[in-house]
């Protein structure tokens, strides 16, 4: 039977902290560990052949997407590309998305646009941003930094 990748990560960090970690003298080695560590467990959130990392960001282009006003037909539009929950093409579907968001930007700042079109096309973006930005700091692995510099757990 094989072993998830998360579990297989979590295998991989438990044996540096019980195995390798105790036998390690020197604080910079310490330290090294340490930073593997946090590479692991930042690897282990953000796999890139695991769908729910992707998921949650393609929600969040289809939020912006649904809260957009009625746009002029020369405005970018936001598609997410078909992907049947594939990675590699969940990534690629994200990319493109997150270049059309780039596109309306970028057009809504040199368009001839009513302003309270502009100000709604502004709040859904910037409420597209909020929700990036959380899930950024909520994906992120808290940092290890006092652990890498100072070789022991806190």
């Amino acid at each position: 039977m094989n072993n998830s990748f998360h579990r297989l990560i979590d295998g991989m960090i438990e044996s540096i902290r019980a195995e390798i970690l105790p036998n390690l003298s020197g604080d910079f080695a310490r330290g090294q560990a340490f930073g593997v560590i946090f590479l692991l467990k930042s690897l282990r959130i953000r796999a890139n052949w695991s769908p729910e990392f992707l998921a949650e960001q393609l929600k969040h282009l289809e939020a912006l997407r649904d809260a957009l006003p009625p746009l002029p037909a020369d405005a970018p539009i936001i598609e997410i590309a078909a992907h049947n929950n594939l990675p590699a093409q969940m990534e690629t579907a994200r990319d493109v998305a997150d270049g059309q968001v780039a596109a309306l930007i970028d057009w809504c700042a040199a368009a001839d646009i009513p302003e309270t079109t502009r100000a709604a096309i502004d709040a859904a973006v910037n409420g597209y941003i909020k929700r990036q930005l959380r899930y950024e700091i909520d994906t992120t692995a808290p940092p290890m930094f006092a652990e890498m510099s100072l070789g022991r757990e806190q």
